[in-house]
């Protein structure tokens, strides 16, 4: 069974309902290029690994979540602020994700933000970084599957 794009799509729908993410922020499932609004979020999916004919109610996925900020000041220190309380918040309610998983698509999930890795200030006016969230899960729509 295949849950990226499920899972992208609930952790979009969850970080919208947040507070820390009402306007001005956009969060998006996928990358809105260039023309999106700034601040925002974007969660992408990188891979999806240990499918499984035999076992389709378990397996493993990677987010990315993106945090994008637009800034013409020299100094960097109010666009690193707000991606870090970005971070802060998105690390802040992970737990709380885990338990809608579970409840609203039945995925009880390992989870752990691996890193947060940035490319300096080579995107000027934009700055952003990308929290990597790996997730081991189980369940789904197939769970207690039997061939039977």
């Amino acid at each position: 069974m295949l849950y990226w794009w499920p899972v992208v799509k609930h952790f979009s729908d969850f970080l919208k309902s947040r507070a820390e993410f009402a306007e001005p922020w956009n969060v998006y499932p996928g990358s809105k290029g260039s023309a999106k609004p700034f601040p925002c979020v974007e969660v992408q999916w990188d891979q999806e690994a240990a499918l499984s004919v035999h076992k389709p109610y378990q397996g493993s996925l990677v987010l990315w979540g993106d945090i994008w900020v637009a800034s013409d000041d020299v100094e960097p220190d109010d666009v690193y602020r707000q991606q870090y309380e970005a971070q802060m918040a998105i690390l802040g309610s992970l737990r709380e994700w885990i338990n809608a998983l579970k409840e609203e698509l039945n995925l009880a999930v390992k989870l752990e933000c691996s890193g947060i890795v940035s490319p300096g200030t080579i995107t000027r006016p934009t700055f952003g970084c990308r929290m990597i969230i790996n997730i081991e899960w189980r369940g789904g729509k197939n769970y207690g599957y039997s061939e039977d």
